[in-house]
């Protein structure tokens, strides 16, 4: 039995310690929980409370623990942890840059312990099959991908109901690391990482916030393929449309539903390059997949964690599996700081040398508003 404490205990740390309580992650305990603020729930009762994270690493029984705190403490917390020789699994995004992802995965490995990150849209059966289909060939050589993600509105409360929220110094980024990242994962890990790429990013468009609620992209990858990347915290209804035209095939993911346009004659570069007819088009099929659900998420990535630590399974969800989207989100603000296209992989030290900056003169938000209603089940795409 795999003995897990939770530290922090917010809305993403309280489902974490629900799941535990409920029996839903198969093989793990809760045996502590760490939050400054008074813990008075009922539900609570008979859990071991710790108000400071030393305290409980120095003398709390546990083989892991789960950071679920603010996204600057990520880093810190997770070395913390893998220092004290337990497991952990840091909320997404596993740091604030490259840099301090590569360091952290580096103590991992000096520790001997797994460090995971809570990569939960990659067990979207939907995402899951579109990445069959890329990697298995199915859509043939992919030449284009367009995902449009702007469909993650967020109202002016959601960021003044913390300090930290919107500021660089809080998050070191907005809807790219705080949002998109969700979706600039699933990018990595269908396709891989770009050779470079060229970002615009608006910075406070539609908050009053110092980071980026808007961002467009184009991405370059190898083998002439490109791809542009859309996503917005400031629109509404928004929308969540991920195509991807291949030579054999056509694919568009939307509302749950994956469209697809398969080539009755195999290839469309064939038949583009072969056909007769002036105004031709090749002859298709087309089918719609459904998709039961989204998946286990957050249970699914938690469980594989604590399967890897007793040795049942290999780890999915590893923190080098995790810089893959902090590479894509440093690049997107690194090219619109600069102004120009960017290679990947980013230089790290460059990177952190910039956002620095921009922490060294950011401010967190005074006097946060304490009249906020919060719905957690609300903020899932």
């Amino acid at each position: 039995m795999v003995k897990i404490g939770v530290i922090g205990l917010g809305p993403i740390g309280s489902m974490h310690v629900d799941n535990l309580i409920a029996g839903k992650i198969p093989g793990a305990k809760l045996e502590c929980i760490c939050e400054q603020r008074p813990v008075t729930d009922a539900k609570y009762a008979g859990i071991k409370v710790y108000r400071d994270v030393d305290d409980m690493l120095k003398n709390a029984d546990i083989d892991a623990a789960i950071v679920s705190t603010p996204s600057f403490t990520h880093f810190p917390l997770g070395k913390k942890v893998l220092e004290s020789g337990r497991h952990v699994l840091v909320e997404k995004p596993v740091a604030l840059c490259t840099a301090d992802a590569e360091e952290l995965a580096k103590a991992a490995e000096s520790a001997g312990k797994l460090c995971a990150v809570m990569l939960n849209q990659r067990t979207t059966p939907l995402y899951a099959r579109i990445r069959e289909l890329v990697r298995g060939g199915g859509l043939g050589k992919i030449n284009r991908v367009s995902w449009v993600m702007s469909n993650w509105y967020r109202p002016d409360i959601y960021f003044t109901s913390s300090p930290w929220r919107g500021t660089w110094k809080g998050e070191a980024g907005g809807a790219l690391i705080n949002q998109s990242i969700h979706n600039i994962d699933i990018i990595a890990w269908v396709f891989g990482l770009p050779e470079s790429l060229r970002a615009w990013c608006k910075y406070g468009k539609y908050h009053n916030i110092e980071v980026e609620d808007e961002v467009s992209c184009v991405m370059q990858f190898g083998g002439d393929m490109s791809a542009t990347f859309i996503t917005s915290t400031g629109e509404h209804p928004g929308e969540n449309r991920f195509v991807i035209a291949g030579d054999k095939g056509f694919a568009v993911a939307s509302g749950g539903r994956l469209n697809l346009t398969r080539f009755k004659e195999g290839s469309l570069s064939e038949y583009t390059a072969n056909t007769k007819y002036v105004f031709g088009c090749p002859e298709t099929e087309e089918s719609v997949e459904e998709f039961d659900g989204i998946g286990p998420q957050h249970v699914g990535v938690v469980s594989n964690f604590v399967a890897a630590i007793e040795g049942r399974e290999p780890l999915d969800y590893s923190c080098r599996e995790g810089e893959l989207s902090l590479q894509l989100a440093n690049a997107m603000l690194l090219s619109s700081w600069k102004n120009a296209d960017v290679s990947l992989p980013i230089d790290g030290a460059e990177y952190k040398r910039a956002l620095d900056e921009k922490i060294a003169s950011s401010v967190l938000r005074e006097n946060p508003k304490t009249d906020f209603i919060v719905d957690f089940k609300k903020s899932f795409r």
